[in-house]
């Protein structure tokens, strides 16, 4: 606020002041005080009434803006009612009051929400612990019938469990990773291993190179990132010989792991947003995909102090890149 904006909040009561110079004024020149001292005196009034105006406009400003600032500086704006100074004006208390009700209820609605979100979150872990082993349980029964297609179907359903179990509890994976040292050929194998009869169905050839390296990162969650990004490999497979193409990289300061399939790629314009939630391409076959694969593994590296990255060519290949820093101890989102 500037300050000429300041005198025309203060007008009237600028204009009473005014008032009661000019009356003063001219009852001392009717008592024949002499006019150049009463020029004197009205050019003192308003020199002063000057200054003290800009002091407290400087003053309001100064406050102002340590609000502001304290505003600006708050993580959850909502909690401002309760770290700001109480104002000593009669209006500006009425406002405070307001405040303070309004902020209370919002506080009080998402605690609400909260403990609404937090119940809804343990029922679905929970349905979804439940339900992994009767699916389960018919996938080894298939397979020791070796009925190969109910399997396929069984292992379908217990991935797309799987996943809602983990988009559950991707908002708070610091309360369930264990950061250890792994054998990158250990864990890849046993991702191969676990599609292994949907990689003999589309036939594809595998060509796993260079990957003997030790990384440091939570197992499981490193599992399930990498299961994601094959069944998203599977999915588009559309060539006559498939290929995938698994090989790392050693740098001085970490260690990249490239999966490529020679799959239908995606177009150069929608590469930007492989990683949004619920994206599934516009040059796709959008029915069997829900654009959930690749979001959820990037948002799990980023929180696991991983980097997720991708290159694609349509029609030629596609290829993720997992970047791992080196030592055993980096940096975790929150």
């Amino acid at each position: 606020m500037s300050f000429f904006t300041y005198l025309e909040e203060k007008i009237t009561e600028l204009l009473f002041q005014l008032f009661f110079l000019s009356l003063v004024s001219v009852v001392l020149l009717f008592y024949g005080v002499d006019m150049l001292f009463v020029v004197l005196l009205i050019i003192v009034f308003i020199s002063i009434q000057g200054l003290l105006e800009w002091c407290m406009y400087q003053k309001k400003r100064s406050a102002s803006r340590q609000i502001i600032d304290l505003v600006d500086g708050l993580q959850e704006a909502y909690y401002i009612a309760d770290i700001l100074p109480k104002p000593k004006e009669f209006q500006n208390e009425a406002y405070y009051y307001a405040l303070k009700k309004a902020c209370k209820a919002m506080n009080d609605e998402i605690s609400r929400i909260t403990e609404e979100k937090q119940a809804y979150q343990d029922y679905v872990e929970g349905f979804a612990h439940e339900i992994k082993i009767p699916i389960g349980a018919l996938s080894l029964t298939f397979d020791n019938m070796k009925n190969y297609s109910l399997k396929k179907e069984t292992d379908k359903i217990f991935q797309l469990v799987e996943q809602m179990l983990y988009y559950a509890r991707s908002e708070n994976t610091e309360k369930d990773y264990f950061v250890k040292q792994l054998y990158l050929d250990e864990v890849i194998h046993k991702v191969i291993l676990k599609f292994r009869y949907s990689l003999m169905e589309h036939k594809v050839t595998i060509d796993i190179r260079d990957i003997e390296k030790i990384v440091y990162t939570d197992e499981k969650w490193l599992i399930f990132i990498l299961s994601q990004i094959m069944q998203n490999a599977i999915k588009y497979f559309d060539k006559q010989e498939n290929k995938l193409t698994i090989y790392s990289q050693d740098n001085e300061t970490n260690i990249l792991l490239m999966i490529e399939d020679n799959g239908c790629g995606i177009e150069a314009s929608d590469i930007s947003r492989v990683f949004e939630k619920g994206f599934t391409g516009s040059n796709r076959n959008k029915a069997n995909a829900m654009g959930m694969g690749l979001y959820l593994s990037k948002r799990l590296c980023d929180r696991l102090g991983l980097h997720l990255d991708i290159a694609s060519k349509e029609k030629e290949y596609t290829r993720l890149i997992i970047t791992f820093p080196k030592g055993t101890v980096h940096n975790f989102s929150k």
